[in-house]
C-alpha cells in the first residue's frame, strides 16, 4: 500500500494540492455564489473529517488527511 514514504516531498505537496484543487473544481462546476462556495467548503471539510475517522480508509488517504492540519497561531500571525 502506498503511503507518504512512497513519495518525494514535491510529489507529496502535489498530492495535497490536488485535494484542494478537486474541491475548487467541484465548486466551479456549479457556481452558486458565496453561500454555495461556503457550503461546498464545509462539505469538503466534512468529507476529510469522515475519512479521518473511518477505519476502512486506505493509508494514503489517511496520510493526506493527517497533513491537512490547521495553521498554528504563530503561522497565521506571521502571515498577516
Amino acid at each position: 500500500m502506498a503511503d507518504k514514504s512512497n513519495f518525494t516531498p514535491d510529489e507529496w505537496k502535489l498530492l495535497l494540492e490536488s485535494v484542494t484543487m478537486a474541491g475548487i473544481a467541484i465548486s466551479a462546476a456549479d457556481p452558486s455564489g458565496l453561500w454555495g462556495l461556503l457550503k461546498e467548503s464545509f462539505a469538503e471539510g466534512s468529507a476529510l473529517m469522515a475519512a479521518k475517522a473511518d477505519p476502512a480508509v486506505k493509508p494514503l488517504i489517511k496520510a493526506l488527511v493527517a497533513d491537512f492540519k490547521p495553521a498554528k497561531a504563530e503561522t497565521r500571525h506571521a502571515m498577516a
